[in-house]
């Protein structure tokens, strides 16, 4: 039934799109997402270099969540309609996620498609890698709905990630580009960090105290159990963090409903909003906590050391898996309650340097200057069909 359904449902959008297709392809780089309501970091640096550098290309930039109930995702065909005249008139479409519209519809041979990913590094497993799985898609709606094809490019941050990501996206490893991500060069802009600290202290003044700031960022659950077992696991670190040394930041997932919450002076005394993601808290902080989150890569890149509260492991990994050895490489300091983890801080327990640096080199490498400015020079080639593969994966032998 399924893959009927994806079958007719292909077809169906296929002819609408047959129409959209006798628009003239225009100058224009199209910016899709299903991720987030507004542009991601890499979408939106991506999008001020073109338009510095290259003014003669037309943005338009489609950011819209697939809302959960039954009315909002009929509304959201009107979305698909957006997305399919974008398409059909750039020369250019970036991704951040699986967009239905773009993989399932037959393009121009024009367009070009380039796939970066909401995720930096490759950590747990997603995708084509957990097809039938619990918390995976169903391999014959993946093949139904033809779950991440059409990519001309697939962004990687590093090397040893793309092995790991042309499994997930079932795509060939010479697709893939190992140049790394623009919001890289955001995360190494010292004078980038420094407005953004100044702007949560603006928000959060009980932040800017003396204390020490502790950033704990979950990954997503997405069934009633397992976010109860998050609140239960973030209620005890809450309880353990000694609030005469440190702040506590709670930053949910940016597909999470909750809101971000600041303890200062007890796991009372605290403070929600919905105005940062954990991305941006990393400015504000000195060491992070996660559990199965690639914001690992990020917190690497900041140089804050990391540890890895992982209160339901077994239950995690026998789900859901990793790409990587969970516990022996990454350069993190782990324990599975929050009095451990909290501990560690407190007595400046971290990482081997050498086991940190190396991981770096490995997963999040930053070859250029300007990431961003590689991405238009990309984009700018692409549209004029002139790029020549120069940045694809080889092998390793990117340099």
């Amino acid at each position: 039934m399924t893959v009927l359904f994806g079958r007719v449902f292909g077809l169906i959008l296929n002819i609408i799109y047959s129409f959209f297709k006798l628009k003239k392809t225009e100058n224009k780089v199209a910016f899709i997402s299903r991720q987030s309501e507004t542009p991601s970091i890499d979408f939106r640096r991506i999008i001020d270099e073109l338009k510095a550098e290259y003014p003669q290309y037309k943005i338009e930039v489609l950011c819209k969540m697939i809302p959960s109930s039954i009315g909002g995702k009929i509304a959201y065909i009107g979305e698909m309609l957006r997305q399919m005249n974008a398409l059909a008139t750039s020369r250019v479409a970036v991704l951040d996620g699986y967009c239905i519209t773009a993989c399932i519809l037959n393009h121009k041979s024009d367009l070009k498609i380039i796939q970066i990913w909401h995720a930096l590094g490759a950590f747990k497993r997603f995708g084509k890698s957990i097809l039938d799985k619990e918390g995976g898609s169903s391999s014959k709606t993946a093949a139904a709905f033809k779950m991440h094809n059409n990519y001309d490019l697939i962004a990687a941050s590093g090397d040893k990630c793309v092995p790991y990501f042309a499994e997930a996206f079932g795509q060939p490893q010479e697709k893939f580009i190992p140049i790394g991500m623009p919001r890289m060069d955001y995360l190494t802009d010292e004078n980038a960090a420094a407005e953004l600290k100044n702007r949560i202290f603006r928000s959060y003044p009980q932040l800017d105290n003396n204390k020490k700031n502790i950033l704990y960022a979950p990954t997503f659950r997405d069934n009633e159990e397992d976010t109860a077992a998050l609140r239960k696991a973030t209620e005890e670190l809450a309880s353990n963090v000694d609030y005469s040394q440190y702040n506590l930041v709670v930053a949910h997932h940016v597909v999470d409903t909750n809101k971000e919450e600041v303890y200062v002076d007890s796991r009372n005394n605290v403070i929600s909003g919905e105005k940062y993601t954990g991305m941006d808290f990393m400015s504000v902080a000195d060491a992070v906590i996660t559990d199965y989150s690639s914001i690992i890569y990020e917190a690497l890149l900041k140089n804050l050391p990391v540890y890895i509260y992982c209160f339901d492991r077994e239950k995690y990994i026998d789900e859901r898996g990793f790409y990587i050895d969970f516990r022996n490489d990454l350069p993190a300091v782990y324990a599975e309650n929050a009095e451990q983890i909290c501990k560690s801080i407190e007595r400046g327990i971290s990482a081997d340097e050498t086991k940190t640096e190396n991981f770096k080199s490995d997963y999040v490498n930053k070859k250029f200057p300007s990431v961003t400015k590689i991405y238009a020079i990309l984009i700018d080639e692409l549209a004029r069909s002139v790029y020549d593969g120069r940045y694809n994966y080889k092998g390793g032998n990117n340099e």
